[in-house]
């Protein structure tokens, strides 16, 4: 291989390498922003091809092993990638129904969405029913409208001392 291909692709190599880090630095760091991470997890794939095209064409032409190289940049690259989707995606350990997540989100509060458990509660809005006045001839819309909002939710309900079912 020509020397100077040679230096060139280990200077594209540590390019993609250097732009690892600074990423890796930013989650370090704290202070995350949402959309922020999301940017810049999008920049990962790039930087996987930059080097994998380096680091290929360097296996491919020369002579010397490089595949120490490459099992570190891989396991940086794996180990950023997985604190961004941490990040993004909690995961909860099932055992503890009340563990904290492990980083919160700056400009968000510090619960981060977790996954639905029998015990969580949620309010739910309150729903206006609608009042039957006596009219006959509105009996049919209240019929329905009553039915489309309650009897479709629990289809055996109690009002007023009818059961419908």
């Amino acid at each position: 291989m020509d020397p100077t291909r040679r230096i060139q692709l280990i200077k594209r190599r540590a390019v993609a390498k250097a732009s690892l880090t600074r990423l890796q630095n930013f989650l370090a760091a704290g202070d995350l922003k949402v959309n922020e991470i999301k940017v810049r997890l999008d920049k990962l794939p790039s930087i996987l091809n930059k080097y994998e095209s380096a680091q290929e064409e360097l296996e491919c032409l020369d002579e010397a092993d490089y595949s120490l190289d490459r099992e570190d940049f891989e396991n940086h690259y794996y180990q950023v990638e997985a604190k961004f989707n941490e990040i993004l995606h909690p995961v909860m350990d099932p055992s503890s129904r009340h563990s904290s997540p492990r980083s919160s989100l700056s400009g968000h509060s510090n619960q981060t969405p977790r996954p639905h458990t029998s015990s969580t509660h949620i309010k739910l809005p309150t729903i206006a029913l609608p009042n039957f006045e006596g009219d006959t001839c509105s009996w049919l819309h209240f019929r329905d409208t009553f039915e489309a909002m309650i009897l479709t939710i629990q289809p055996c309900v109690m009002f007023r001392g009818f059961t419908t079912s």
